[in-house]
């Protein structure tokens, strides 16, 4: 048995758990902050890549697909970063590679370009794992509801906040003015998070020599496990749909309406709801624990893709069950980091993460793919086989929470 005095990897001992604890308040903090600097890049690349590049929208698709995937593959890596190194060091790891997001609006050559892309989708993989696992470390799992849902709002609400700031200086600011300042607003960040993040990792014995990273030796006995294939289950059916209505969606509503700025307001209303649906779902699960809302949730996906299937050339239809579907989605999305608290061991939460956001970046990208090319088949087939799909989520939410149950 190892002792207390040798169990651990950090001289700091075990983060303090809650969501008024340093680790939560920073972590949500620089969430926000990193979400002030990403806005442009997540908002103005199909600008820029059009207006001051000269190419076609299929150029953006491109660069978003390579972040995606990268972001999946380097997802896995992050989590084996994560036990070896430190959820601190990985965490500044992944916001340093998305401090070069200001660089992009810099470049104006495809290879630079894509290099850096290439650059941040690698770093999205180790920032996305390490700040969950940041999440269920620290929030506590008797608040991880609430928990999940205000990180994931933090860095949502940091979006629209540099959304707003971005549009009251664009006409005045170049493209590599706003570069310059997302990065030196990225720099901050990191700086903010090496003086504020107390160090976390999982102990290691200390006769377990440190290893490699051995990812395939490190991930299989996971995906030997029934509730772990159950959660990889859930997360790749409702994403790969949620992938195909997030295309759909807003292209739908101005085929319906003729409006762009309809489109926009579709936008605006679904996020908003959405954002309440996360809360009030943190606050169920806390309560009222995870079953109920999370199969509530899911059987709303399955009810909205069905309605969206018969209302595609309706705006009010479109409104309603895209705005119901933006919700129920969300909130299953909340309450993944509590599954994967559930599920996973203590030394196997870091793992587990990266693989989830592995699942899920293939599935938003296969879905996204799907979507394009469905929608001129028919409008209503993305919907029709989205039934399909959240039905097949909502069966492995229904079994993963019996065997969770049954433990």
């Amino acid at each position: 048995m190892t002792s207390p005095a040798t169990a651990g990897t950090e001289s700091e001992g075990p983060t303090p758990v809650g969501l008024w604890s340093r680790a939560f308040v920073v972590l949500c903090g620089l969430s926000f902050i990193a979400g002030i600097a990403a806005a442009p890049f997540q908002s103005l690349l199909p600008v820029y890549v059009e207006a001051d590049l000269q190419r076609l929208p299929v150029f953006t698709a491109y660069l978003k697909g390579l972040t995606l995937l990268l972001g999946g593959v380097f997802a896995i890596v992050g989590g084996r970063l994560a036990d070896l190194l430190g959820l601190k060091f990985t965490l500044l790891l992944g916001l340093a590679g998305s401090g070069l997001t200001g660089l992009v609006f810099h470049s104006t050559h495809v290879v630079p370009l894509t290099m850096l892309v290439l650059l941040i989708g690698a770093a999205h993989g180790p920032l996305s794992t390490a700040g969950q696992s940041y999440l269920i470390n620290c929030a506590g799992p008797q608040r991880l509801g609430l928990g999940g849902a205000l990180y994931f709002l933090s860095f949502t609400g940091g979006n629209s906040v540099g959304n707003f700031c971005t549009g009251l200086v664009k006409d005045a600011w170049s493209f590599p003015r706003l570069g310059t300042t997302m990065t030196l607003i990225m720099v901050g960040v990191v700086a903010g998070g090496l003086l504020l993040l107390p160090s976390t990792r999982v102990p290691r014995a200390a006769d377990v020599p440190r290893q490699g990273l051995q990812l395939w030796r490190s991930y299989r006995p996971l995906l030997a496990r029934r509730d772990v294939l159950l959660l990889l289950g859930l997360r790749l059916s409702i994403t790969s749909f949620w992938g195909m209505a997030t295309l759909a969606l807003p292209l739908l509503v101005y085929r319906a309406s003729q409006s762009a700025a309809t489109a926009a307001y579709y936008g605006a209303v679904s996020l908003a709801v959405a954002a309440a649906g996360q809360l009030l779902t943190g606050l169920l699960r806390d309560r009222y624990g995870r079953t109920g809302p999370l199969i509530i949730s899911s059987l709303g996906i399955v009810a909205s893709a069905a309605c969206l299937a018969l209302y595609t050339d309706s705006v009010a239809g479109l409104f309603v069950f895209g705005t119901s579907l933006t919700a129920t989605a969300w909130a299953v999305s909340t309450l993944v980091p509590a599954l994967i608290a559930e599920v996973a061991d203590a030394d196997e939460k870091n793992l587990l993460v990266g693989l989830g956001h592995m699942v899920w970046s293939g599935a938003m990208v296969t879905g996204s793919i799907m979507g394009g090319i469905l929608i001129e088949v028919g409008a209503h087939v993305p919907f029709a086989l989205g039934v399909i799909h959240a039905s097949v989520g909502t069966l492995c939410t229904w079994r993963l929470c019996v065997r969770l149950d049954n433990r």
